[in-house]
Formats: C-alpha cells, sequence, structure tokens
C-alpha cells in the first residue's frame, strides 16, 4: 500500500483537523510504536489532500532547532467512504468541532472513540451531551506547537497533557484508551476529575486571550503594564464572582494565582487568540467570554467586564459582537 496515496481503513487513528496542534498530535500519533503507520489525516478539500500528497507527509520538527523528522502519515478527504472509525481526535477549533463532526458522520459507529482537543469547556459539554459519556473523551493540553508551513509543524513547547471524560466515566476505558496514545513523548497523564481542569484552564483563557487581543502583547506584558494589569485584575475578580456562582462550576484554585502562573510561564508568547486575530482568522471567543456571557444569562447574572471586552475586541477586528 501506498502510505500517501491509498485509503487505510483499519488506521487506528484518525485526525481531524490540520492546525499546529492537529498536525503535531498526528505525528506523534504515528511516531508511537504500536500505531507506527496506522494513523490518517482526515483533510476538508481536494486542494489539501493534493497540497500534502505533493509534500510527501508531514515533518515534525523538535524545540529549539531540534532533529526534523519525515512521517508519511496516510491522508484520506473528509467524504470518502470507508470503515468506520476507531479512534478519532479532534484537533480543529472550538467553533469548528460540531461540523467536522457531522462530516464524518457517515464514518462514526456506536463505539468510535472521540477525543476532544480543545479550548474551554462549552464545546466538550456539548459534544458529550450528543454523542454520549461513553464515547467522548477530553483532552486537555499546555504544549506548543506552530505551523513552519501547512505540513511542517514545530513542537515549541513542551508541556503536559490530561486525559478523561467529564463525569468521571469508566476508568478501564481511560487507561486502555491512553495505551493508544503516545502517553510518554506527549505526557499524558490519566485525569479523574478533567472538568474541574477544564473549567480551570477556561476560566485562566477568559481572563488572558481577549485582553492580548485588546492591549495587542505578549503574555507576559498583561502583568507589567498598569492598563493592562488594572484590566486584568478587575477581570479575574468578575470571572471568579461568576464562576463562584454558577451551579455547574465545582470549586476551582484561586484564580489570580493560576492567571500569574501561566503569564510568567508563557511571557514571551502570544495568546492563540492574538495569533489569530493577526493571521485575519475568526477566534474562539464566543466558546469562551461569550459562553460565560450566557451562562451568567441563563442564571440571572451580569458580566459587564465581559461584554466590554468582547465589544473592545470585536472594534478591533470589524467583526460583529453579540
Amino acid at each position: 500500500m501506498n502510505a500517501l496515496t491509498d485509503s487505510c481503513d483499519d488506521a487506528h487513528w484518525h485526525v481531524l483537523g490540520a492546525g499546529a496542534m492537529g498536525c503535531l498530535w498526528a505525528a506523534r500519533l504515528w511516531q508511537h510504536a504500536p500505531l507506527q503507520g496506522r494513523v490518517a489525516l482526515l483533510l476538508r478539500s481536494a486542494e489539501a489532500l493534493a497540497d500534502y500528497r505533493q509534500h510527501g507527509g508531514l515533518t515534525l520538527e523538535a524545540p529549539a532547532g531540534g532533529a526534523r523528522l519525515q512521517m508519511p502519515l496516510t491522508a484520506e478527504g473528509l467524504s470518502a467512504p470507508g470503515a468506520a472509525l476507531q479512534n478519532l481526535l479532534v484537533a480543529t477549533k472550538s467553533q469548528d468541532v460540531a461540523a467536522a463532526l457531522a462530516s464524518v458522520q457517515h464514518r462514526l459507529a456506536a463505539d468510535t472513540r472521540i477525543v476532544l482537543l480543545q479550548n474551554g469547556v462549552r464545546v466538550q459539554r456539548e459534544i458529550t451531551a450528543q454523542y454520549g459519556q461513553a464515547r467522548v473523551w477530553c483532552l486537555s493540553t499546555s504544549h506548543g506547537a506552530w505551523r513552519r508551513s501547512p505540513w511542517h509543524v514545530v513542537h515549541a513547547g513542551e508541556g503536559t497533557a490530561w486525559l478523561g471524560q467529564l463525569e468521571g466515566g469508566d476508568a478501564a476505558r481511560t487507561r486502555a484508551l491512553l495505551a493508544l496514545l503516545p502517553a510518554q513523548a506527549m505526557r499524558i497523564e490519566l485525569d479523574d476529575h478533567i472538568a474541574t481542569r477544564l473549567w480551570q484552564k477556561f476560566a485562566v483563557n477568559c481572563a488572558v486571550n481577549a485582553l492580548t487581543v485588546v492591549h495587542d502583547c505578549a503574555n507576559g506584558e498583561l502583568l507589567h503594564r498598569p492598563a493592562a494589569r488594572r484590566a486584568l485584575d478587575a477581570l479575574i475578580d468578575e470571572i471568579t464572582e461568576l464562576l463562584h456562582a454558577l451551579p455547574e462550576v465545582p470549586p476551582l484554585p484561586d484564580l489570580h494565582a493560576s492567571v500569574h502562573e501561566v503569564l510568567t510561564a508563557t511571557a514571551a508568547n502570544a495568546s492563540s487568540t492574538l495569533q489569530d486575530v493577526r493571521a485575519s482568522r475568526a477566534t474562539e471567543l464566543e466558546h469562551l467570554n461569550g459562553y460565560l456571557l450566557t451562562l451568567a444569562a441563563q442564571h440571572g447574572l451580569s458580566a459587564p467586564l465581559n461584554a466590554q471586552l468582547l465589544q473592545a475586541v470585536a472594534r478591533r477586528t470589524g467583526t460583529a459582537c453579540r
């Protein structure tokens, strides 16, 4: 079989979403010894598929200008017929997950395992409700990646990842799934309380991402620019108060401490939202601060600073706001 041109119906993993994180995880999955050669990228257009095949696969570059490895993963079109997907890693942006899953609905079976790799918590709750707790896992990660070119991904920041199901789930099935993932290379740990981790990351992203757009700055500058720092502290206070009042949110660690830790550790980085704005791409803010506003409204609560923040981002990007 030609790994680049032929369909691979028995591929153990399919990766949906060929951005930086999707390519990184696809490459690491391909490297995982039991799975080598049994990983396929699902690409949305014939043009992307042809371009991928012309490039001969993915190139993975290690951090700090390390080794570059060429990996001839299989690629398939979304509409291609084939056997039911066994394990599907969804690495699209949050706002694209529902449509992406719908595009491969013809290949989803009752026992297809769906792993979500998104920021926030909204899409994880929605997809778990739609497809069922037994079929959906959440993968939260602090790894960093960027694309030097469409099929050349740089593993820019080595972090950790956590795997679990929103309501605890079946521990034995989660351990079995972990064995199929590159647990050592990507430092994946099991988390029986993944919902708490997702809510905490959601809160941090709500505090940080949109503000970096408004102030057009790297993460660490939010701590050092006086106006940005004042806005950050006030926003954290509002988010903390809101999440404490929402019955669906579990008790969370101190948000001021969590935000400061993240901003210090990623001081030189541009947030994913700022990168999207600079590249004229759609952002995930509707799944972050926008979702927080939705939850607040459902419970008769107000979130004026979050609303003002979304309006400020809309003015900068020339997009409509809620």
